[in-house]
């Protein structure tokens, strides 16, 4: 029994972005987390994925963790709550934006409330252990700033956990993604 957490910014887990000058949806590639899913799957050996996401993300735009699940035949399953808070994601522009603009990019860290994110984290606990019983390595995306929390709590209760963060610089760049 084994827990492997990926704590990221939720942007990088879309296969699709907004380009800011022509206001179009395009394929986003995420070459290196797409690589780290798959070393997760292989390496690992992953046997479900649960990601924190819009509960109806599937319908929307399928995750770059969700299109790597159905390539290796295993279980994807959403671990969100609900909608997703502004206050989630950081607000920084992106950079070569900023720069055209001729404005300093600057990073703006969202809020991390307690009370919020405690519901979350033990609802993400819960359903991750609960998944245990079924499957013998779960693999759970998750917004950066629950990484930690989650990975002590597993390791309070002796689950053995890989955790990996995957975030700066690559937000500030998405072509580095």
């Amino acid at each position: 029994m084994k827990v492997v957490l990926i704590g990221t910014d939720h942007r990088l887990q879309q296969s699709i972005f907004k380009d800011n000058i022509t206001n179009t949806w395009l394929p986003r590639d995420g070459t290196r987390y797409r690589k780290l899913v798959a070393y997760c799957i292989e390496k690992l050996n992953v046997k479900l994925i649960l990601e924190e996401t819009h509960p109806n993300q599937e319908k929307t735009a399928p995750t770059i963790a969700s299109a790597k699940a159905k390539e290796n035949g295993l279980v994807w399953k959403t671990l969100g709550l609900g909608e997703i808070n502004l206050f989630d994601a950081l607000l920084d522009p992106p950079l070569l934006e900023a720069l055209n603009a001729h404005v300093k990019p600057e990073m703006l860290a969202g809020i991390y409330a307690m009370e919020t994110h405690k519901i979350r984290e033990e609802f993400m606990y819960t359903t991750i252990r609960d998944s245990l019983r079924e499957h013998d390595c779960v693999l759970a995306i998750v917004g950066y700033v629950h990484l930690g929390v989650l990975a002590r709590m597993f390791e309070a209760d002796q689950v053995p956990v890989e955790a990996f963060l995957f975030t700066y610089p690559l937000v500030v760049d998405e072509s580095r993604s």
